[in-house]
């Protein structure tokens, strides 16, 4: 079998959420790591006279770290929404269309979507400040954007961006417009240079050559540093419009009917990406993520994705709707190459909904995580309402609580829940002692520093081989010096020396990390 070539990762941290490094393991199992949710959720919810239906979804918010400002941002939607003149609709069938499945038009007829601004010192208690865009009842809002001149603003996606040298033009967003409904629905581009007054551009959206609104309802907008493009991760405007036979069963509810064995009648949500140096101007969008009909339990839907680099490595968070239960909740993805993914321990949530509480019923992120040195934070929106029953569930005739005449008894909101650096998946050892040894790899830096977290009786020791797997004289177990605490950046030493062997290290060097009731987090060359 051919020597494998060395993995040069320079000082580059090494998760080990895949097998990129791995070369065997014994006795070591991977955990994903759950984040710890904030004893305050949720930390932004509705309390002022004008939010009338606060909408924190999949995606409608984004939280960004303004490093100029020292201050944390906060955009978030309102619906707007008019629920007694929409129930009006519902009972006197105006404007509905008779094949319709969901009131559609009553529904665009009674929203006026609009964003919010907030802003905090800490990320954890916000303030909405009122600013002089759009009044209500004669008072000032914290309404940033979405009035009669610039239309409806839904789907709003902000990117704090990292390439723009116009500093009028730091903040970008990319959102669903409308005016009058559906009908002059478009996706429109706007800046800011603060993220609280917006200008939109005069240049049309497009995606391919056409300028028509191309684009679902979930639109998240990202950079790549690396290679100075954005990414768009949405939805496909016709995904969920499959072809279907006036013969076939139809039941209320909304979204049309899924078909296993037929592709080309795909209806459920699924991941679409592109690609660009431009965020006004988009190649034609590529299916990346979709569900799996025997592994998915067949109504499981993909209901976005914000992704974000950590290491040599994409990770990914991804909410997945259970239709039928009408509930979501959010799950963490890798890849290597930004297209193709793999789900970390699949089927198991990296944040789940709660059993009781604020967000029992949808648990979702549409916003990067923020990088503290101490934690990482992971803003994310939750409901005591399920997906669409308190929306569609009383013309539908549900019996549900949410769908009973007056009932008013939930709303979405913000939380926070937190992880150690780099703390999204260890490699775990337990009672007997396990073993990882990883393929050759070449740094460029001169010790080793590990993130790992011993437990009571735990340890770990490092021994180093060449790429021949002979060990380095004076890197043997028996000469580390074990480690027994809990550091995220705890440099490996032998017999009190931290440097690593120069000579092998340029070559190509192998580690062995031996350890008993452990959580290795990461390792660099540093």
């Amino acid at each position: 079998m051919p020597t494998p070539k060395p993995i040069y990762i320079g000082q580059t941290p090494q998760l080990l959420v895949d097998n990129h490094v791995i070369e065997y393991v014994n006795f070591v199992t991977r955990v994903m790591h759950t984040p710890v949710k904030h004893p305050d959720n949720p930390i932004v919810k509705t309390d002022k006279p004008w939010e009338i239906t606060s909408y924190f979804r999949t995606n409608t918010w984004n939280v960004h770290w303004d490093e100029r400002e020292s201050i944390y941002k906060l955009w978030y939607e309102d619906m707007g929404w008019d629920y007694d003149e929409f129930m009006r609709l519902e009972r006197s069938g105006e404007g509905r269309k008779e094949e319709e499945v969901a009131a559609i038009a009553s529904y665009d007829a009674s929203i006026d979507n609009r964003l919010l601004y907030a802003q905090s010192e800490d990320g954890i208690t916000w303030t909405k400040p009122e600013l002089d865009y759009r009044t209500v009842d004669g008072r000032k809002t914290n309404i940033c954007f979405g009035n009669k001149e610039d239309g409806r603003i839904h789907a709003c996606t902000i990117l704090k961006d990292p390439f723009e040298d116009d500093d009028s033009q730091r903040y970008k967003a990319i959102y669903w417009n409308a005016f009058t409904g559906l009908e002059d629905s478009r996706i429109s581009a706007a800046y800011s240079a603060d993220g609280r007054s917006w200008t939109r551009y005069v240049k049309p959206f497009t995606i391919g050559q056409m300028s028509d609104r191309q684009l679902g309802d979930v639109i998240i907008l990202t950079a790549d540093e690396q290679t100075g493009m954005y990414h768009l991760d949405t939805r496909a405007r016709a995904m969920q419009e499959p072809p279907m036979s006036p013969k076939h069963a139809r039941v209320p509810g909304w979204g049309p009917a899924h078909f296993p064995h037929d592709p080309w009648r795909m209806a459920k949500r699924r991941v679409f990406s592109s690609t660009s140096y431009d965020i006004t101007k988009w190649p034609v969008l590529s299916e990346m993520l979709v569900p799996d009909d025997t592994d998915d339990v067949l109504d499981d839907e993909f209901y976005g994705l914000v992704r974000f680099r950590m290491g040599d490595l994409w990770l990914g968070l991804m909410p997945i709707f259970h239709r039928t239960y009408n509930t979501v909740d959010l799950h963490l993805l890798h890849s290597r190459d930004g297209f193709r993914w793999d789900r970390v321990n699949r089927g198991v949530p990296f944040i789940a909904t709660s059993a009781d509480g604020w967000d029992r019923f949808m648990a979702e992120t549409c916003s990067q995580p923020i990088f503290l040195d101490d934690e990482i934070r992971i803003y994310y929106a939750g409901s005591d309402l399920h997906h669409d029953w308190w929306m569609f569930g009383e013309p539908e005739g549900l019996d549900v609580p949410e769908a009973r005449p007056g009932w008013n008894g939930g709303q979405t909101g913000l939380g926070v829940a937190t992880l150690r650096p780099e703390g999204f998946v260890s490699l775990t050892t337990d009672a007997r002692e396990g073993v990882m040894g990883t393929h050759t790899v070449i740094g460029t830096g001169t010790t080793l520093v590990v993130n790992a977290a011993c437990a009571d009786k735990g340890f770990m020791a490092v021994e180093l081989t060449d790429a021949d797997d002979n060990v380095v004289p004076g890197y043997e177990r028996s000469s580390c010096d074990t480690f027994t605490g809990d550091s995220t950046t705890h440099v490996v030493s032998w017999e009190g020396r931290p440097e690593l062997p120069a000579n092998v290290v340029a070559n190509g060097i192998k580690a062995r990390f031996y350890s008993r009731y452990c959580d290795l987090y990461s390792f660099k060359i540093a």
